[in-house]
């Protein structure tokens, strides 16, 4: 049977990791292990993990906190399978994830990355599902490389992928504090194809670090992005509206002028 490498990336996340964990622990497809990357944390996470005895898992102490990309990177450079999934600290897998992924994936060996829509409960107390059903099929799955380059509808804990094409495109960006995942989803998009597997496997928490406490950091990103693959942004003739998109939205924040020089640095590098 096919084995997995299960990356948990965590940091002062000891009130909520356990039920994470468990989520894995309770999955009907046993074979894989679960690497624990802490960020240096200073919180109580490494005697919860300490508690739990199974075998499969691999508790990994960064020495300080360096960011959820290189944390993740770790794991992946750690990981001793093919396949790598990844999985939040205050995210919840459904038990039978990972089986119906393991068993589409060895199905398609023509595909690089699967991914599912997931449950989304927002700070409010509302439940969204994402991606939302409403965007078409042929934009979530197969060669969507356009579409990645205006919208990410990639989760990351909803993730199983082949650890080739993380070796051919390359790991998370760890100079990126802000949509890091969406970046890296982008250049596997380039050159793989990707698989949609249509049915809610796993509820996430919206994160209260996300984009609207880090906006520096995802303007820096977007940016960088918009540098980075700015000869297919043209080639689709959507340069212009992805450029204009942004800056719009600099405008409404008040901050046009720090956005419009910095999309300008990263043009000139």
């Amino acid at each position: 049977m096919e084995q997995v490498s299960i990356i948990i990336p965590t940091y002062n996340r000891a009130d909520v990791i356990f039920n994470s964990i468990q989520s894995i622990l309770n999955q009907t497809y046993k074979q894989y292990e679960l690497l624990i990357v802490d960020d240096g944390s200073t919180d109580d996470t490494e005697l919860v993990i300490e508690q739990i005895n199974d075998e499969r898992i691999r508790y990994i102490k960064l020495a300080e906190n360096k960011g959820v990309a290189a944390a993740r990177n770790e794991g992946i450079r750690q990981a001793k399978y093919d396949y790598i999934a990844f999985q939040d600290s205050d995210d919840y897998w459904h038990k039978d994830k990972l089986e119906k992924q393991i068993v589409f994936l060895t199905k398609h060996p023509e595909i690089a990355l699967l991914y599912c829509p997931y449950e989304c409960q927002k700070n409010d107390g509302s439940v969204i599902i994402v991606p939302n059903n409403d965007i078409p099929l042929s934009e979530k799955q197969g060669n969507i490389y356009e579409y990645m380059l205006r919208r990410n509808t990639i989760g990351t804990p909803s993730v199983l992928l082949r650890k080739d094409a993380l070796n051919k495109s390359g790991y998370f960006n760890e100079t990126l504090t802000c949509l890091e995942d969406w970046e890296l989803f982008l250049r596997i998009s380039k050159h793989c194809e990707i698989a949609f597997l249509d049915e809610v496997l796993l509820n996430v928490n919206l994160s209260t670090d996300g984009v609207s406490h880090n906006i520096s950091g995802y303007y820096e990103a977007r940016c960088y992005m918009i540098a980075t693959h700015k000869d297919a942004l043209l080639n689709y003739d959507i340069f212009s509206d992805i450029v204009k998109e942004m800056l719009e939205s600099a405008e409404q924040l008040g901050i046009l002028a720090q956005i419009s020089k910095m999309l300008q640095y990263y043009l000139q590098q």
